[in-house]
């Protein structure tokens, strides 16, 4: 199997971009993906048996072991590496089902309100990302319920600009929230 570009890249980024016989990096000298155990001699692509290596340690190198401290050395990094990536996955896991949980929260609190005799559901989006981002730009909960509630009681308003309204509202707020952010920091720098 050959070396996907995907994994040259992440071994490049692993070894922080030098080579890991000499250490010079790149743009200083041409970086290529080397096998630690050569694949004549039982070795595999596997991100565990790849180093960067510049063009100079690796020209004359051919098909020679590879030393053990060396093996040694990059498998350890291969596994700090593999960890790492692992507890990356299980933090985007995590935040998926954080907002997961946060739209259905949202889902639900916008569900509660009608307008009309008829008791007919606001229109609302197909999904609810945006708020997301209200919370990811500071919003509290508590702020945003608040927010719906505005824009919910907004009699200028048609239910079919609601979303548009209660976005903006959540826009205003973030924008306040900064503003009050600076002045409390430029405080802290009269004090």
């Amino acid at each position: 199997m050959a070396v996907t570009k995907r994994l040259r890249y992440e071994v490049l980024r692993r070894d922080n971009y030098s080579c890991r016989y000499c250490g010079r990096s790149a743009p200083e000298v041409k970086l290529t993906v080397d096998h630690v155990v050569p694949v004549a001699l039982g070795g595999s692509d596997e991100p565990s048996n790849l180093v960067a290596a510049c063009a100079d340690c690796n020209a004359g190198k051919s098909s020679v072991p590879a030393d053990a401290p060396l093996v040694a050395d990059v498998a350890a990094d291969a596994l700090r590496w593999s960890r790492a990536m692992n507890q990356v996955a299980e933090m985007r896991i995590a935040q998926i089902e954080s907002d997961a949980g946060v739209l259905k929260w949202f889902r639900d609190l916008w569900g509660e309100w009608t307008y009309g005799p008829e008791k007919l559901p606001v229109p609302a989006p197909d999904g609810f990302d945006g708020v997301l981002k209200f919370l990811a730009n500071g919003l509290s909960r508590e702020e945003i319920a608040n927010l719906v509630r505005v824009a919910m009681k907004a009699d200028h308003i048609r239910p079919d600009a609601t979303w548009r309204y209660f976005c903006g509202c959540c826009w205003k707020r973030v924008r306040e929230n900064v503003d009050m952010a600076a002045e409390l920091i430029a405080a802290e720098g009269d004090v």
